[in-house]
């Protein structure tokens, strides 16, 4: 089973030489404690540009939920994997927050034709080959909509599994 990661939550991440470290997931910003994606068109500017050609890191994940539309104006949680249960492997950029320690975020791309039914955007995920032009630091990239194919499930929201223990308190992001 995988552990769940929620944005400002440590995750596992891998950078260049293959060795993985736990990072905090969301950039923290005054307007925004947990930037948790990085739009890949918007890689070259403002607060990314220095990490998209700096510091990159991969993301593995057994799987990932997007939101999308449900029933009744409600909204439908739907779980992604690889279908024989392999890693999927997502780009990310890292900063290093004085406070906080190594923060990570998620680059994000343009929806598969899977996922464009459920949601405009999903993580740029990247195919093992890529991993270490990705990591090395191209300064061109090029996110495609990730052609293979992922089991899609809906399934109940991720968030509402908590126990109360595990409910956020007053103040707390999620």
């Amino acid at each position: 089973a995988s552990e769940l990661v929620r944005k400002s939550d440590l995750g596992v991440v891998v950078r260049a030489g293959g060795r993985a470290e736990l990072m905090r997931w969301g950039f923290y910003r005054e307007f925004n404690p947990a930037i948790n994606n990085a739009r890949a068109d918007k890689l070259e500017g403002g607060m990314w540009k220095e990490a998209f050609h700096e510091r990159r890191c991969v993301i593995p994940m057994s799987l990932f939920y997007e939101w999308g539309p449900g029933v009744g104006g409600r909204k439908q949680a739907n779980e992604f994997r690889d279908p024989d249960d392999d890693f999927l492997w997502a780009a990310g950029i890292w900063e290093e927050n004085h406070e906080l320690g190594p923060c990570y975020t998620m680059v994000t791309t343009t929806a598969s034709p899977l996922m464009s039914p459920i949601h405009d955007r999903m993580p740029a995920l990247l195919r093992p080959e890529e991993m270490d032009e990705w990591l090395v630091g191209k300064d061109r990239w090029e996110f495609l909509p990730f052609a293979e194919a992922l089991v899609v499930t809906p399934c109940e929201s991720p968030l509402a599994r908590r126990t109360a223990d595990e409910r956020p308190q007053q103040g707390e992001l999620f």
